[in-house]
């Protein structure tokens, strides 16, 4: 039988003691100080990931809004873009029915010129056709004898001349110092009776003594032109035709 030894018990128990102290010492502080520094790490790892994710979280909802602002801020422009577009097709359209508007008055005022440049050139023709006929007529039906009615007919104007026309005749004569000066025209020979009253009215008439030169112009088709200096007077058929032809040019 084994018998129980207080001493060995006592040393075996000291040296669990001494065991324990030395656990505690050099093994259980330490392991307890790297748990708790592990357990801080894992709080701060949790703490920073908490951190980050409500950072994530933020972002998602700045992103999330920055998405809608986008969203709305595109919605706006192709609105503002549809409306510029619109106004500018508006004013496109509106500018070139104006430039239309424009173009048919133009053509319109064009047409109207033409046509009356047209009536104009016909008016003309048909005056200038007329005139060549009616000088043709009238150069068949003149006679010496309308051209005394109108030699006539001059000496009774110059018996009622104005007191202007006189003056301008007067004037005229004066300045008419040679024979080549003093010219009556007709389109048939005078006789000496018509030259004599003619020279003998012009004189009257012009306040002065003038010697004509007669001559004949067929042309004139009857009547007669009296040229005194500047001074031109025309009683004759051909120059009465220009007249109205002229007129109804210039109508």
């Amino acid at each position: 039988m084994m018998q129980f030894d207080w001493t060995t018990f006592v040393l075996e128990v000291l040296n669990f003691l001494v065991l324990v102290w030395i656990l505690h010492r050099l093994f259980y502080r330490p392991i307890l100080a790297m748990l708790d520094a592990r357990q801080q790490r894992i709080k701060d790892d949790i703490a920073h990931a908490e951190l980050l994710n409500s950072q994530g979280e933020e972002l998602c909802r700045q992103y999330e809004l920055r998405l809608q602002e986008w969203t709305q801020e595109r919605e706006n422009l192709r609105r503002e873009t549809e409306t510029e577009l619109a106004q500018i097709r508006s004013a496109a359209l509106e500018k070139l029915k104006q430039t239309l508007a424009d173009e048919e008055a133009k053509l319109q005022v064009r047409n109207q010129a033409l046509n009356l440049a047209r009536e104009a050139a016909q008016r003309r023709k048909a005056c200038d056709v007329a005139y060549q006929q009616v000088t043709t007529l009238l150069q068949r039906l003149t006679s010496p004898q309308l051209t005394n009615s109108i030699v006539t007919l001059l000496l009774e104007d110059l018996a009622t001349l104005s007191q202007a026309e006189q003056s301008s005749l007067r004037k005229a004569a004066q300045s008419s110092v040679s024979a080549a000066d003093l010219k009556i025209i007709s389109a048939h020979k005078l006789d000496e009776g018509a030259r004599l009253a003619l020279s003998q009215g012009l004189t009257l008439a012009g306040g002065q003594a003038l010697q004509f030169a007669f001559k004949e112009q067929p042309a004139l088709i009857a009547g007669l032109r009296v040229v005194i200096g500047e001074c031109q007077m025309d009683a004759n058929l051909a120059a009465e035709l220009a007249f109205f032809r002229r007129q109804v040019n210039d109508d």
